[in-house]
């Protein structure tokens, strides 16, 4: 009976994480009642009715806040502070889900993907999905007796929803991707090679030769040469169009009075903890310490266990180890904010060092109501007074200084010198030049912001990506003169000179005396590259191998020692090494296979009228 409830207990969560799945999975058909049939016809679609859509296909608001508040509701759950660039980033990631699967489904259609009852069944039997293995788990393990038993035991289970979600989502996207995996094919020679990189140990010499070696003998890039660089490759500073703002910022910063409101929190506390109130109970309901969350549910009591000097930041250390057992001190304030201790226990270590065990809870100084009313009027009075009389007149007004944050993208999400900020950069996007914000604010900072100018899409002006330019016509120099030095070095080194006396002739360049390592691991100096492996990968014993392109420039290399093949070694891993190679080709399959489908798909986003 036990068993029967635990089940029954594990199964409605494993319904409610694929119901999640489900959310992404549903479509919309057809005309949304109400829609424009211009904006149909034009590929539009009406912000008001869909906060975007695929190929046509829906995505309304309400689906959209249903999968985001699920999302935000399991980060609150495992105990995640939410911040703003939390916010924004889990509505990217709720996008780019819906963009996915909106896809996939339309995929599946597409080449007329279906299940059938003895698909569903065979599954169940032979290939259970994770998500339904959970069920069954006895200390972590899949209990496949009790599986069987559920599974043949009618009435056991309510297996109608588990069957539902294999016929309309799992086993589709399973025979999707079994269609995707195909073409993944991995050759003997490719396996060996993989193999190869593993296990056999390169010794080598090297002489490397970087383009700071040869960066003095570089022509400074002349100004024709940057035009005509720019003119034959306009296409590649392709640019959306950008705005550019002028703001003043107030940062949230606590003031003396926030400090001494903590301060007198704690000590409320102390007095609560001497009364006789228990100090661990007293932790869980008002520690800021993350480190003391077990559970939503549960905290660790303020218990830092057994610590010596040296592990603690100076205040607080100091204040530990100058009290007894039992005592509880403080508040004693560090730049994480004020700290109650509590010392449950001291010993000394064979070494002699004094160890001690104690509490804690943690009062962060955060900013007050006052502080924070205070700098929401500031920032009230200054919006008001720039919209009246001009945001140049306000800034003399008030005594502040305006900040820029230029080249704004419509999708960005940080602004220079405020973090992330995206409703300000939404504002910027639906104003016009020279219009001036209401306040706004993000986790740190209130603002006002002024749009200065707008730089329309097309291409950038040769003044705006000069350094781009001048930087890409440099590098190219200095790779080409390392190239070039290379050559005239691996001369000489085959006339018999040595690495040893080319890197006392010219001291900028690198000289690696001896190297052991296996092919994917980085070497020293040269580190890591298609290139290096290549060329090592081809090389044997007494081999002088160069000059061989780095991410740095050139190297030289000589191979002095390479392992023997290891036979027993290969037959044990041959199979787990194909294996991983297939995994590796099956994910970038799928990641073109997608990346493919999004370039070829009609994707209307409509988000930035929603945030």
């Amino acid at each position: 009976m036990a068993m029967m409830t635990t089940l029954r207990n594990r199964m409605h969560v494993v319904l409610w994480s694929l119901l999640v799945l489900f959310l992404l999975s549903m479509t919309v058909g057809g005309l949304v009642g109400g829609a424009n049939i211009i904006d149909q016809l034009l590929g539009r679609v009406n912000p008001a009715e869909a906060i975007g859509s695929v190929n046509g296909d829906l995505i309304t608001p309400d689906q959209f806040n249903q999968a985001y508040n699920i999302r935000m509701e399991t980060l609150r759950n495992a105990g995640t502070e939410i911040s703003d660039q939390h916010i924004d980033g889990i509505r990217e990631e709720v996008w780019n889900a819906f963009v996915e699967e909106r896809l996939t489904e339309q995929a599946i259609n597409d080449l007329g993907i279906t299940v059938t009852d003895d698909e569903i069944l065979y599954h169940l039997e032979n290939n259970p999905p994770l998500d339904i293995q959970r069920i069954f788990l006895v200390d972590n393990e899949f209990d496949k007796e009790t599986y069987r038993q559920a599974l043949n035991t009618p009435g056991m289970l309510d297996w109608e929803p588990i069957e539902a979600w294999m016929r309309d989502f799992y086993i589709p996207r399973f025979k999707l991707q079994q269609y995707i995996n195909m073409s993944a094919i991995v050759s003997e020679e490719e396996i060996r090679e993989e193999f190869i990189k593993r296990n056999t140990d390169y010794t080598i010499s090297a002489l490397h030769i970087t383009t700071s070696a040869v960066e003095d003998q570089v022509d400074t890039p002349t100004e024709e040469e940057l035009m005509a660089d720019y003119k034959s490759r306009k296409g590649d500073f392709e640019q959306d169009e950008k705005r550019h703002l002028s703001y003043v910022s107030w940062e949230k910063t606590p003031i003396s009075e926030d400090t001494l409101r903590i301060y007198n929190e704690a000590q409320a506390i102390i007095d609560q903890a001497n009364s006789g109130k228990d100090f661990a109970l007293l932790a869980n309901l008002n520690t800021q310490d993350p480190g003391n969350q077990i559970s939503p549910d549960s905290g660790r009591g303020g218990d830092l266990g057994w610590f010596g000097k040296g592990q603690m930041v100076g205040p607080f250390e100091e204040a530990a180890f100058g009290a007894k057992k039992g005592d509880i001190v403080g508040p004693i304030l560090s730049q994480y904010g004020y700290h109650i201790i509590k010392v449950d226990s001291t010993r000394y270590q064979e070494s002699e060092e004094r160890q001690v065990k104690a509490r804690h809870i943690l009062l962060e100084i955060d900013l007050g109501p006052s502080t924070s009313s205070d700098l929401r009027r500031r920032t009230t009075l200054f919006t008001y007074d720039a919209q009246d009389y001009g945001f140049s007149a306000a800034l003399d007004s008030h005594n502040v200084h305006a900040s820029q944050a230029k080249s704004i993208g419509e999708k960005d999400m940080f602004l220079a010198g405020l973090g992330v900020f995206r409703s300000a950069v939404r504002w910027a996007y639906n104003a016009e030049i020279g219009s001036i914000s209401d306040p706004m604010e993000n986790d740190d900072y209130y603002g006002v912001f002024i749009l200065d100018s707008i730089t329309p899409a097309g291409i950038a002006s040769f003044e705006n990506v000069r350094t781009q330019v001048y930087a890409a016509i440099n590098r190219n120099k200095e790779n080409k003169e390392a190239e070039k030095l290379a050559i005239t070095l691996k001369n000489q080194v085959d006339g018999g000179t040595t690495f040893e006396s080319l890197k006392k002739d010219n001291d900028k360049l690198e000289l690696i005396p001896s190297d052991t390592k296996k092919l994917n691991n980085s070497f020293i100096s040269l580190g890591k590259s298609n290139h290096l492996i290549g060329a090592l990968l081809n090389a044997k014993a007494g081999d002088l191998i160069g000059p061989v392109e780095t991410y740095r420039g050139y190297g030289l290399i000589q191979v002095n020692v390479v392992s023997n093949f290891d036979s027993t070694a290969w037959n044990i891993q041959q199979e787990l090494v194909q294996q991983d190679l297939i995994r590796q080709k099956q994910n970038r399959l799928y990641r073109g296979w997608m990346a493919n489908l999004k370039e070829e798909a009609k994707i209307v986003d409509n988000r930035k009228y929603y945030f």
